[in-house]
């Protein structure tokens, strides 16, 4: 069973801001960098509130915190999303973007660009993520091929997607 899609600067976005949130780490840190600020924020306007006698000042800073905890989660997409758009256009990324080729075989997972061929036997498969839209096929805890519903040209998403999962299942006694 096989698909054929093109793969574009969005789909390695999408891979981008989905690993950033789904990422165990990094959600920890974003955690402790929201409660970090929030403190130095309510920390700062206790003592200017002290310092000043004026109540109000400390609870602007209350107000504050609890504003950057609301918008730190949309301010640190957009800042992912920017970031990776600057990495990305760092190179050219041929052997990522463009026109590219899956197939299911018995031995693995076999992918193909006019830049790249090989195959990544199931074993190497770390684990399989979808998302609407996209599929994410896990080669390391921070890499993965990024295989695109909306592009397919060949072939049928679901069905390959579905028939992936089974196989990497069966693999992986999962």
């Amino acid at each position: 069973m096989r698909i054929r899609y093109e793969n574009t600067i969005e789909d390695l976005l999408a891979f981008s801001l989905h690993f950033h949130q789904k990422s165990p780490t990094l959600r920890k840190h974003r955690l402790w960098v929201v409660i970090c600020l929030a403190i130095m924020i309510l920390g700062m306007t206790f003592a200017a509130s002290e310092v000043t006698g004026d109540p109000i000042v400390f609870w602007t800073g209350v107000i504050g915190a609890a504003v950057i905890v609301v918008i730190y989660p949309r301010l640190y997409r957009r800042n992912v999303k920017r970031l990776s758009s600057r990495l990305y256009a760092e190179g050219q990324n041929r052997a990522l973007l463009g026109p590219h080729v899956t197939e299911l075989r018995d031995n693995g997972l076999f992918v193909a660009t006019d830049f790249r061929e090989g195959v990544v036997f199931w074993k190497g498969i770390e684990r399989i993520e979808s998302i609407p839209g996209h599929t994410f096929v896990y080669l390391s805890a921070m890499s993965a091929l990024v295989i695109s519903e909306h592009s397919v040209f060949e072939g049928s998403y679901q069905g390959f997607i579905e028939e992936l999962q089974r196989r990497w299942r069966l693999a992986h006694g999962a």
